[in-house]
């Protein structure tokens, strides 16, 4: 949804999920140094290059997150630095790129909240 929602406001919704999903990283994980107000003054300043940085550093928060709790994660924040470099030459990969780090706050979001990474929450009868 990010992906789409950016494409129809040309832009200018990437920088708002980009400080909300920072806010809520966060928050989640208690990381203090994380401070979404000055990513996205960067990002701005800096033609949108800044977000490169923020999204692979992101993810690797979130693979990190996902380790420090024993789960099992695969760490995509390569592919999804790759993406958005790739972004500045085709602008399309870039979407993919917060297709996959949105699946990932996903599953950081049900690990968090009690669920499994890739599954619902245990029942209890």
């Amino acid at each position: 949804m990010p992906a789409v929602l950016t494409v129809v406001s040309c832009g200018f919704y990437y920088f708002y999920w980009q400080y909300v999903t920072t806010e809520e990283l966060k928050n989640a994980t208690g990381r203090e140094e994380l401070n979404p107000m000055t990513d996205l003054l960067l990002t701005v300043l800096c033609c949108g290059f800044w977000s490169i940085y923020v999204q692979y550093r992101n993810a690797q928060i979130v693979h990190a997150t996902f380790q420090a709790r024993g789960a099992r994660h695969e760490d995509k924040s390569t592919l999804i630095l790759i993406l958005h470099a790739l972004a500045a030459f085709n602008g399309a990969t870039g979407l993919f790129a917060i297709l996959m780090l949105q699946d990932e706050y996903n599953k950081l979001g049900a690990l968090t909240a009690g669920a499994s990474a890739y599954g619902q929450a245990p029942q209890t009868f």
